[in-house]
């Protein structure tokens, strides 16, 4: 039971990955905090009464059929309860199967009968479906008039219930008889056709006496009933999503959101190859959305998303439980067989306890294994809230005169990103009067900024939503400011680390894996490098921080090592240009100096970090600066475009490097001098990070 409620829980963790792209996960995560927890309970409330109604109909169908051996009701509830959390975790809803192996190896029930009795359901559900559809055509009738969305609904809807009814009632019967008529005498009964055959008559049988029985008007009613709770449900956690966070949605009429909810469902019934059927979903009420006119498209997709998400939580909470409960009642009855079979044959009794031991020690490894690599994933998508905005470091007066004397003689500034406010901004060091200023004030989150050479100018990357960890690449845009007339300009999309060449170019990493080359003053672009095009990386290989030299047209970043070619860590370092490629050693943020004729970057040394300088020809490294005391794990190293002064952030150790949760302190140090002249310039608990220094 442990190790299934490993793999439940695992498979939770996993729907907040599965089908959602780092563009949209951040605006997916808000909505998700949004969502009205009263509907949420309702929509939960409405759910368990539509999982004993579905237990009711089953039952129904089964003792209908001829089935002698009826489970009980709460064995019914189990089985239709884990058969609706398993049912969309094949494309097409081959999930449904796991209903016929749970009745029949569980309970016993004869094997045509269980998949008579799911057919049935099935076809009805097509049926209510056509009667659903039906109402909002009459609806519309009555009202503004029939919409071309809800005919063409009516006309699939029909064709797939004719197609399910006649099908299962009329076509199925007759290609049995045809098929017996014509082979039974040419198989052997204990063949594999023999016995195929032989499973078709009886469900053929089976069919025809539910059919004959009397009660198929009951049974439509029961469905019906069971479609208006599923489809009354889903339209109270639609609006549950959409209230808080996308007003012209929720205002939208009941009969748009209601065929918006049929497009995901039959968008998610398709064959199409997904993951609990994340993306056809989505796809099929966007489409439906789209027919009606509805203008803000990317909000539709993120509230179906989110439904889709909730009512997935909700069906995997609910159906691992009864999982678990499931294994347990029947692994009980087992040991009671076991016990008997005992006095007769001691030895298989032991062997099948054997058996069941490492069975369940398999379980529970699996389940472990499973939980601990989401975990894992989990943590890799970065921080979900932002961090607290901290305070002001202790004595520092003390530190912040000492720190000025040090720089006052510098004409220059320094800027970084700092939620000393509430959230990230941007702030300006001028390191002459020692005074910090703030460059933006935008409740979304920014962070990289970098100087233009000439000093006139900042590039940054802001957020879509108010806080996007910096773990997401491409939930963010680029923008220029002007530092003379403060105007901001969006140069950028759906990417972030930008950089310059010149006084008018900058490149920023884009999408994961495309490198941009962006003029900004003309607007004209291009690509300077992407992943697996003209080079040796995979496709999908993510990159980190890009640092491009406009001279050779070599590319440094990071990225992981099994892309790059290294292995000796998790993460790794590499150059390459359009005829070569070299994995430089564990570390990040490897960057071209000022003037392209070095590297540099950030690597471990034993539990801190240090910053080092790389020969670009061979590869040699050797330490610039690691320092030593309270702030040793450097990280976010910037020289000056002079090349004089290195500016670089640094924490207090590995368990507190997060990028833009953890309290880093800004330092400035004079290139070539000893690490302990470098000057700490900030002095607050909050995070600082990414700086960038000028000197004139």
């Amino acid at each position: 039971m442990v190790g299934c409620s490993f793999i439940i829980l695992a498979l939770l963790l996993g729907l907040f990955g599965a089908g959602i792209s780092d563009a949209q996960r951040p605006s997916v995560f808000a909505v998700l905090k949004n969502t009205s927890t009263i509907l949420i309970v309702v929509y939960c409330l409405l759910y368990l009464a539509g999982l004993v109604i579905r237990a009711y109909r089953y039952r129904l169908l089964l003792s209908l059929s001829g089935e002698k051996n009826v489970p009980t009701v709460r064995q019914m509830w189990l089985v239709t309860g884990i058969r609706n959390m398993v049912v969309d975790l094949l494309p097409a809803r081959l999930g449904e199967l796991g209903y016929v192996a749970l009745l029949n190896r569980g309970y016993g029930v004869k094997l045509e009968h269980c998949v008579s009795s799911l057919t049935i359901s099935v076809a009805f559900d097509f049926v209510a479906l056509l009667l659903v559809v039906l109402a909002i055509v009459g609806s519309q009738v009555l009202g503004v008039g029939v919409q071309g969305w809800a005919i063409g609904a009516l006309i699939m809807s029909l064709i797939v219930a004719g197609i399910a009814v006649l099908g299962l009632f009329a076509i199925t019967p007759w290609f049995a008889r045809l098929i017996d008529a014509k082979f039974s005498t040419k198989w052997n009964a204990d063949s594999l056709l023999g016995k195929a055959l032989d499973l078709l008559n009886k469900f053929t049988d089976s069919v025809q006496k539910v059919r004959h029985s009397g009660q198929t008007l009951k049974v439509l009613v029961v469905s019906v009933v069971i479609r208006a709770l599923k489809y009354l449900g889903f339209f109270l956690l639609f609006k549950a999503v959409a209230a808080p966070s996308f007003e012209s949605l929720a205002a939208l009429p009941t009969g748009h959101v209601i065929g918006a909810l049929i497009g995901g469902e039959i968008g998610a019934s398709l064959p199409v190859p997904t993951f609990m059927s994340f993306g056809a979903y989505e796809a099929g009420g966007a489409l439906v959305f789209q027919l009606l006119g509805v203008a803000d498209q990317a909000a539709a997709v993120i509230t179906l998303l989110c439904v889709h998400i909730w009512s997935q939580l909700m069906e995997y909470a609910i159906g691992g439980l009864l999982l678990a409960l499931f294994i347990w009642v029947n692994r009980k009855g087992k040991q009671a067989a076991v016990l008997t079979d005992m006095a007769g044959s001691p030895k298989r009794a032991k062997a099948m306890a054997a058996a069941s031991f490492i069975g369940a020690g398999a379980i529970l490894a699996l389940g472990s294994g499973f939980l601990a690599y989401q975990l894992w994933a989990a943590s890799k998508l970065g921080a979900v809230s932002a961090p607290s905005s901290g305070g002001v470091a202790d004595n520092v007066e003390d530190w912040k005169q000492l720190s000025k004397e040090h720089v006052s003689r510098l004409d220059g500034f320094v800027v970084f990103s700092s939620n000393r406010d509430g959230n990230h901004d941007i702030f300006k060091l001028d390191l002459s009067r020692f005074e910090l200023s703030k460059l933006t004030n935008h409740p979304n989150t920014e962070t990289y900024p970098r100087i233009s050479p000439n000093g006139e100018r900042l590039v940054f990357a802001r957020a879509h939503q108010e806080w996007v960890s910096q773990r997401n690449t491409v939930a963010w845009d680029v923008y220029v400011l002007d530092l003379g007339t403060m105007q901001e300009q969006k140069v950028g999309e759906n990417g972030t680390a930008p950089r310059w060449l010149n006084n008018s170019e900058i490149t920023y990493l884009q999408d994961t894996n495309k490198v941009q080359r962006v003029n900004v003053d003309t607007g004209q672009s291009g690509i300077v490098f992407q992943s697996g095009v003209n080079n040796r990386l995979p496709k999908q290989a993510q990159l980190q921080n890009p640092s491009f030299n406009p001279h050779t047209s070599v590319l440094a970043y990071t990225a992981r090592q099994n892309h790059i070619g290294t292995n000796t860590g998790h993460w790794g370092t590499a150059v390459t240009s359009s005829d070569n490629h070299r994995g430089v050693m564990n570390g990040c943020e490897l960057a071209w100096s000022y003037d392209g004729r070095y590297l540099y970057q950030v690597n471990p040394d034993a539990e801190t970090l240090r910053i080092m300088k790389l020969d670009p020809q061979t590869l040699e490294s050797q330490t610039m600066i690691d320092l030593a005391g309270e702030f040793s794990h450097e990280y976010w190293p910037k020289d000056s475009s002079n090349g004089e002064y290195f500016v670089f952030g640094a924490s207090r150790g590995k368990k507190d490097h997060e990028h833009d949760t953890k309290d880093y302190e800004i330092f400035l140090w004079k290139t070539g001098s000893s690490a302990s002249e470098a000057t700490r310039l900030t002095f607050h608990t909050g995070n600082d990070n990414w700086p960038d220094v000028y000197i004139r």
